[in-house]
């Protein structure tokens, strides 16, 4: 079950990203808004991008859930059986929510995909700020 417990890694996962996360999705819908007003008020615009910032959260919390799954596994096999499984079915039900957006004429698909990359760019923000990015020596 999908429920979000306070206590859960996910849970201070994604209240942490939750403020970078947010900016981007703002900014983003602010720039989509420009655009469809300049469009002359193709409302496809920001319908796709509503749908793939949903898209994105929900694809990150499929993902936290099923590694905190993955973590009570009794072997290292079966929690890697089960993290491919899982990988497999998000990435097909993200092919079929994705496939919708590009034959339903009021969502447009490339408005839709780009907020799937929101969550690692929130993180890479998260890291940088947090002075937590390892740098390499050259």
């Amino acid at each position: 079950m999908m429920i979000l417990r306070k206590n859960q890694p996910i849970y201070d996962e994604m209240r942490s990203l939750s403020p970078y996360y947010l900016t981007l999705s703002g900014i983003y819908l602010a720039v989509v808004t420009i655009l469809c007003c300049a469009a002359g008020g193709d409302f496809a615009l920001p319908i796709g991008a509503v749908y793939g910032i949903i898209l994105g959260v929900l694809n990150f919390l499929i993902l936290g859930k099923s590694a905190q799954a993955a973590l009570e596994k009794t072997t290292f096999k079966s929690a890697q059986t089960y993290m491919n499984i899982m990988y497999c079915v998000r990435y097909l039900g993200l092919f079929g929510l994705l496939t919708i957006a590009a034959l339903v004429p009021f969502i447009n698909l490339i408005a839709a995909a780009i907020p799937l990359f929101f969550v690692r760019i929130a993180i890479m923000i998260r890291e940088i700020k947090n002075g937590r990015v390892k740098r390499t020596k050259r």
